[in-house]
């Protein structure tokens, strides 16, 4: 630990990720996203284990689910430009068209929440975007957030760069954290990583978290 007028600062990884004060954050790995990214099947059953092993520790699980607002009714013009370029549309009337399936926002059997998890909906990049993500972090005493999930230069990043500046620790899981696009997820782990975040693995941390 460094210490500064009598405030203890963890300055190692292991006094980062603590348990009794980490949360691990498993983000967007519902059926419509999370299969899509390159690194899926690597990173699966990575983030299986780990999130098993968190539970037995008593690291707090949180899984992010991705609601969008009613176009016509709700959502920003912005977003809707977005929404156009993702699905290759012409004109924002075709998005209309588009129809919701439920399973979509299931998250993926293999890592289904148990009871004693958190499962919060959020509708932008970012889970402190209004959320109640920063509510029941401060509620259960976490100081540090282990990111994993999907997409890395979307809401893994978003949510990294808002929790550090609200004052939590941030770890992100390089090997458990994927995107469609391989370019922007190695980019964005260079920026992140250039940036001062810290930066594991799910066998580093394990390792860490093993020996509690």
């Amino acid at each position: 630990m460094y210490e500064i007028a009598g405030k203890k600062i963890p300055s190692t990884l292991a006094e980062i990720v603590e348990p009794s004060q980490t949360a691990l954050l498993i983000w967007d790995m519902e059926y419509a996203i999370g299969p899509n990214a390159f690194n899926y099947q690597d990173m699966m059953p990575k983030l299986k284990d780990l999130s098993a092993l968190a539970r037995r520790i008593g690291v707090r699980v949180f899984y992010s689910v991705q609601t969008g607002f009613d176009l016509a009714k709700e959502e920003a013009g912005v977003w809707v430009r977005i929404r156009m370029k993702r699905a290759k549309a012409s004109d924002p009337s075709q998005l209309l068209k588009q129809k919701d399936d439920p399973h979509d926002r299931e998250i993926i059997a293999e890592l289904k929440p148990e009871p004693q998890d958190i499962v919060f909906q959020k509708r932008r990049p970012d889970a402190f975007v209004g959320t109640d993500f920063d509510l029941m972090l401060r509620s259960n005493g976490i100081k540090t957030v282990v990111i994993s999930g999907v997409a890395t230069e979307g809401g893994v990043e978003g949510t990294a760069r808002s929790a550090r500046n609200l004052g939590y620790d941030v770890v992100i899981l390089k090997d458990c954290v994927g995107s469609r696009s391989r370019d922007l997820h190695e980019i964005a782990l260079k920026l992140m990583e250039g940036s001062f975040f810290d930066i594991t693995t799910a066998v580093e941390l394990a390792a860490i978290w093993g020996e509690k």
